[in-house]
């Protein structure tokens, strides 16, 4: 009987692993949740607040390659009220099966309500639940968020498509996006700050400039277009592609300098009650296009020389039109001045943060711009 326990414990055992190995017991299929991607918000025309919510089809996501026609890769589900949790639950009612927010890829809100409720507010709930991520990324949409979300490619999810261009970070006209987590701390900070503004033209997304947003009101108040991104861009450092023009007469034709690196500091200055800021910008890149209407060879110290010169004024053109943009317009600081000098003299800071806005738009900023063309191309050759 002895020798007979050992073998009943480890029966005992191996039938408990066998059943533990089963599967988890609260396991679901992947094609029974309803699996959120993309939120639009939007005004309606009754003043209310009306939510479409992405969802993604696994089924039809793994039919790509049926010669049957296909079925659309999402659909979406609307709803209005006067604010987001209720419009959830009415969402939900729509749907068969849980939802799942833990892939949620981007919230795009509808320019109208923007300007109209604080950012903060619109996306406390999606900041509160805990399956959503912080790393969500938010946008502003000109006109109807909810379009946004729509696409005649059928095998195209909009608001994954979105975030994979976002994501990109290709060119200097485009911003630096910007995630739910970091939106959440400017917003508390009472910092102003921009937001990707996004459009739908022709069927396809466009990356059209940014939607400046007032710290103190935390609203919309105005949009920067693609050239005043770019300045943004050279004035914080934050981007490290894209082209700009390297050529100041239409006699010269096109040449155009290729961004390989930015190098921006900003310093500030302090004495006494006067606060002021100098912002070194330093680039190297490569000759990109060069039309060469005179015959001059690109990798000629003169002719490289007269290139750099084109580019760092073409430069310093973006930095200071987007400058007084920011001050005499809008009145906002969005170029991270205000951050430099928190950093550089706190004691300062203390004394004019709450109503940095009002005192940055009356502080002297200087730029000095140093481009230099490292290569040329398939043309010439490395600078040695």
């Amino acid at each position: 009987m002895k020798k007979c326990k050992p073998i009943l414990i480890n029966s005992f055992v191996s039938m408990l692993l066998l059943f533990l190995l089963s599967g988890c017991w609260s396991s679901k299929s992947i094609e029974d949740l309803n699996i959120a991607v993309g939120t639009a918000v939007d005004k309606s025309k009754d003043g209310k607040i009306r939510s479409t919510l992405q969802y993604v089809i696994p089924k039809a996501i793994g039919n790509s390659n049926s010669k049957s026609p296909q079925q659309k890769a999402y659909t979406n589900v609307s709803a209005t009220g006067n604010s987001l949790e209720p419009i959830g639950w009415e969402t939900t009612l729509q749907r068969e099966g849980p939802i799942s927010g833990a892939h949620e890829k981007a919230v795009i809100i509808g320019q109208n309500l923007a300007r109209e409720e604080p950012i903060r507010e619109i996306t406390d709930l999606f900041f509160r639940d805990i399956d959503i991520r912080g790393s969500t990324l938010i946008f502003i949409s000109k006109g109807e968020a909810a379009r946004t979300l729509e696409s005649k490619e059928a095998d195209v999810v909009p608001a994954i498509r979105l975030v994979e261009i976002a994501q990109q970070d290709l060119t200097t006209r485009a911003l630096k996006h910007l995630s739910l987590m970091k939106i959440w701390g400017k917003s508390n900070s009472q910092t102003s700050f921009l937001l990707q503004l996004i459009d739908i033209k022709k069927g396809e997304f466009e990356l059209d400039g940014a939607a400046v947003i007032k710290g103190r009101t935390n609203k919309m108040i105005g949009i920067l277009n693609k050239e005043e991104i770019e300045g943004i861009n050279w004035i914080t450092g934050e981007v490290n592609s894209g082209a700009v023009k390297a050529f100041q007469k239409e006699s010269e034709k096109p040449t155009y300098y290729q961004i390989q690196s930015i190098k921006s500091k900003i310093k500030p200055h302090v004495t006494g009650d006067r606060i002021s800021f100098d912002v070194k910008i330093e680039s190297e890149g490569r000759i990109a296009e060069y039309w060469n209407p005179h015959f001059k060879p690109a990798f000629k110290n003169k002719t490289i020389k007269h290139i750099e010169n084109a580019a760092e004024k073409e430069v310093m053109r973006l930095v200071e039109n987007t400058t007084k943009k920011m001050q005499k317009e809008f009145g906002v600081d969005v170029g991270g001045f205000g951050t430099k000098l928190r950093i550089k003299h706190p004691n300062v800071w203390k004394n004019v943060k709450d109503n940095w806005d009002e005192k940055f738009s009356e502080i002297p900023i200087t730029y000095d711009v140093s481009i230099t063309i490292q290569d040329y191309g398939m043309i010439g050759s490395k600078k040695k």
